[in-house]
């Protein structure tokens, strides 16, 4: 990796052209599912994704990326990328529709003048349209610091406290 001029790390590698599905909730409905409709809104984004993974889970890689803006600056964010070559496409959308649901839901938590907010970072799918088969990847906002994973998927819980694992 080299620098930009303002420091940061610039992954290496010609930038390729991927479509951005953001899942955009819409309101209403009965209040269990107040948050979890919504519409996919599309557009086509600049993305370099690093070749080798950072980390990983029980079920995907992940790895860095950045966005290239029109003017060549750079936004980070991660890449998750299913370790299950067969993994349905399908799985992608399911999973940042329920995140961005989620971060709804805490958003209205918030509200609540909860001693300690919580919130969902931003996630989207996208399809890299110049590679064969055109792959979906998830995308998350990129988060500074150590990571410390308190609950799973499928119901375990890694830590004590009951703030972390709400």
């Amino acid at each position: 990796p080299f620098n930009q001029s303002d420091g940061a790390v610039v992954i290496p590698g010609k930038p390729e052209r991927a479509l951005k599905h953001e899942f955009v909730c819409k309101k209403g409905g009965p209040p269990e599912y107040r948050y979890c409709q919504g519409e996919w809104v599309k557009s086509v984004v600049s993305c370099v994704i690093d070749d080798i993974p950072f980390s990983e889970g029980a079920l995907r890689q992940v790895y860095r990326m950045q966005i290239v803006q029109k003017d060549g600056q750079r936004h980070d964010v991660v890449a998750k990328l299913s370790k299950d070559p067969n993994e349905e496409r399908s799985t992608y959308y399911r999973d940042v529709q329920a995140q961005m649901c989620a971060r709804e839901w805490a958003a209205e938590f918030n509200d609540q003048n909860v001693p300690k907010p919580i919130d969902f970072v931003p996630a989207y799918v996208f399809e890299l349209v110049d590679r064969p088969g055109r792959p979906l990847i998830g995308v998350e906002e990129f988060v500074e610091g150590v990571f410390v994973k308190h609950n799973n998927n499928v119901g375990g819980i890694m830590t004590t406290g009951d703030a972390e694992r709400a």
